[in-house]
């Protein structure tokens, strides 16, 4: 996992470029099925044969599509008590297919439950996010700096990068060994506007941040600053570091690398990452205009939300 990521800042008038790595896995849901069957089945082979017609790729097909729509309301109306939301998703953001699956909100009065949602206050999670990079081994500056940006994500309402990816991305990947709590980061190389820093495998939510700071400053003394990082792993949402660029009246870049998880053009094989880009420029608003996406259909992160 030694991704290595640019990020580009410039300060008003001229671009400047900084590269932090991070990974914002995304996929085609269409590479994954079975075989499709013709007669009527129980809902796990319904499940099996929406996914078959999604292998035949039936965005280019308008048969295949009205096939998908109807299995797709059969295998709701089915009642599945283990229901695939990820291709009511599908259906629904690709193809334009809206379906009901059944929920406490659709239950009736008699079977829907009476208790009110839980509602947690940003403040507390990101205490708790805090907390759990402190007993991972965080410093308390890093620990803070890493529950601001994910938190930031939630704030922003991009729920695939945020507290809901705490555990799965950071903690686990910390109990295997693939990234690190607290390790120092390096300038192996630098100059008055480039530097290029190696994480060391730490954890990218601080990793990120300090190398933005150092192509600010660059920036603000010499006109552009470029800082590339090595080894260093997912960063959250490259947003937040573009609109760091922005808030001190920068023009800020910032990209990653990610491993490969999308499939060229005609192709069924994932050889290219998502590889997000975004970027950031001041304005005569009360806020930045900031463009943070992927260079993919979907985040891999919002599926894997599904998936949840």
């Amino acid at each position: 996992h030694n991704s290595t990521v640019y990020c580009i800042v410039s300060s008003s008038s001229r671009m400047m470029k900084n590269r932090c790595p991070c990974w914002c896995f995304l996929f085609l849901a269409c590479c994954f099925g079975n075989n499709i069957a013709v007669h009527a089945k129980p809902p796990s082979s319904m499940r099996d044969d929406l996914w078959g017609i999604l292998q035949k790729n039936p965005s280019k097909d308008p048969k295949l599509q009205e096939k998908f729509g109807r299995k797709l309301q059969a295998y709701v109306d089915a009642g599945d008590d283990d229901i695939d939301d990820t291709l009511v998703a599908i259906g629904k953001s690709v193809f334009g297919i809206d379906v009901a699956p059944v929920t406490p909100e659709n239950l009736s009065p008699s079977t829907a439950t009476s208790e009110p949602p839980v509602i947690m206050s940003f403040e507390y999670m990101t205490e708790f996010i805090y907390e759990v990079f402190l007993v991972y081994g965080c410093t308390k500056e890093q620990a803070a700096q890493c529950a601001d940006v994910l938190i930031e994500s939630d704030k922003r309402g991009i729920n695939s990068h945020g507290l809901g990816r705490l555990k799965p991305i950071y903690c686990d990947r910390m109990d295997q060994g693939i990234l690190w709590a607290n390790k120092p980061m390096t300038i192996i190389k630098e100059t008055e506007t480039t530097a290029l820093v190696d994480g060391n495998l730490g954890l990218g939510l601080y990793i990120g941040p300090y190398c933005m700071e150092l192509a600010i400053q660059k920036a603000k003394k010499y006109g552009v600053g470029f800082v590339a990082c090595q080894q260093s792993t997912h960063y959250g949402i490259a947003g937040y570091y573009a609109t760091m660029a922005s808030e001190q009246g920068c023009i800020g870049l910032s990209g990653t690398n990610a491993r490969p998880s999308i499939a060229p053009t005609f192709g069924v094989e994932p050889m290219l990452g998502t590889n997000p880009l975004c970027f950031g420029i001041p304005s005569d608003e009360e806020f930045p205009f900031v463009i943070d996406c992927a260079t993919s259909v979907n985040q891999r992160g919002k599926i894997e939300r599904y998936g949840r």
